[in-house]
């Protein structure tokens, strides 16, 4: 004989389920404010923090008409030797190439932390530790800025800068841009005036060279009474009798026969050169010197200042947990005293 058992209905019965929320209500309430409160004052004792995003771009190509002059003006006098050194940057523009000059300066940190230490939080934090110390402390605030490279096709950087104060992050973004913008004008000065006494050298060397070898054509012109010319010009340079002054190597050539006399000539103006064209040139420099020019393109007004401590979502959240916290306080509750009455009827 088969044994019948009870059959159980085990469909939740959501009108008593939501019975027993409702009659809970004020105990879900009363958790609910408890942990708003708990919320709020947790994000009180949170730190300020805001993320500011400034974009950097080149300038205008017409502000290097000046510096591209210069830089043309070294070229057309430069040795075969310099020029080939130069001809990988001749693909990009001169404001592509000083951006990327700028951004450079940025990535070495140097002057961001030398702005970051002229704060009075940073002065505050570490007042009391030693000098070594202090420097530790000084080289983890670099992770603090962020440079983004620009996208595919792009040539926009983003530096993205955590801070507690926006007015001081901007004048913290200020002073660390004013340092790396003349850093780099430093640079591109020190750079032109490297190249063009490198040239002024090879010149010089050049112009010696030639000198030596005219002076002892001289000798020997002098040696056999050859005063004035014995050759015209014509045959001269068909005989390829004539000296190579645009080139490093002089050729070992009867260059006599033009008579000591113009040759001592030659070697006197050589001597006397003033070198009117290197002149020019620094000329140029000073005055690029004296010119403020805006190397790369940004506004610290336009900065992009977002707060990241986000107090209406940690209330919201806090509201959620306490309705879910306190609805289930209630229905464990009352399944406990249903229990504990079940057992006492039996």
């Amino acid at each position: 004989m088969k044994k019948k058992f009870p059959a159980y209905d085990d469909e939740i019965d959501l009108i008593a389920l939501f019975k027993i929320i409702w009659d809970g209500k004020i105990k879900i309430l009363l958790i609910s404010i408890i942990l708003f409160l708990l919320a709020l004052g947790y994000s009180y004792q949170i730190q300020k923090n805001y993320s500011n995003s400034l974009t950097i771009s080149k300038s205008d190509y017409s502000k290097f008409i000046k510096l591209d002059s210069i830089i043309k003006l070294i070229k057309s006098n430069q040795s075969n030797q310099s020029n080939q050194s130069n001809q990988s940057n001749q693909s990009k523009e001169l404001n592509q190439i000083v951006l990327e000059k700028f951004i450079n300066e940025l990535q070495d940190y140097e002057e961001f932390l030398f702005s970051i230490k002229d704060t009075k939080k940073f002065r505050e934090n570490t007042n009391n530790l030693s000098i070594e110390d202090q420097e530790k402390a000084l080289f983890k605030n670099s992770k603090l800025l962020k440079i983004i490279e620009p996208k595919k096709n792009e040539t926009k950087f983003i530096l993205n800068f955590k801070w507690h104060d926006p007015d001081e992050a901007k004048k913290i973004f200020q002073d660390t841009l004013n340092l790396a913008m003349n850093n780099v004008k430093k640079s591109i000065f020190e750079e032109l005036e490297q190249t063009l006494e490198f040239e002024k050298k090879m010149k010089l060397k050049h112009d010696r060279k030639k000198i030596d070898y005219l002076s002892e054509q001289s000798s020997i012109a002098k040696e056999l009474d050859i005063s004035d010319n014995q050759v015209d010009d014509a045959n001269l340079y068909q005989s390829n009798l004539s000296l190579n002054i645009y080139n490093n190597d002089i050729t070992d050539t009867a260059y006599y026969l033009r008579g000591y006399r113009a040759i001592d000539k030659e070697i006197e103006l050589i001597q006397n050169r003033d070198y009117h064209f290197f002149k020019l040139i620094e000329k140029e420099i000073n005055e690029f010197k004296n010119t403020d020019i805006k190397l790369v393109d940004y506004n610290v007004y336009l900065i992009q200042t977002k707060s990241l401590k986000n107090t209406k979502l940690i209330l919201m959240i806090s509201i959620i947990l306490g309705l879910i916290i306190g609805v289930f306080y209630v229905l464990i509750s009352n399944a406990f005293k249903s229990q504990t009455a079940s057992n006492k009827n039996k």
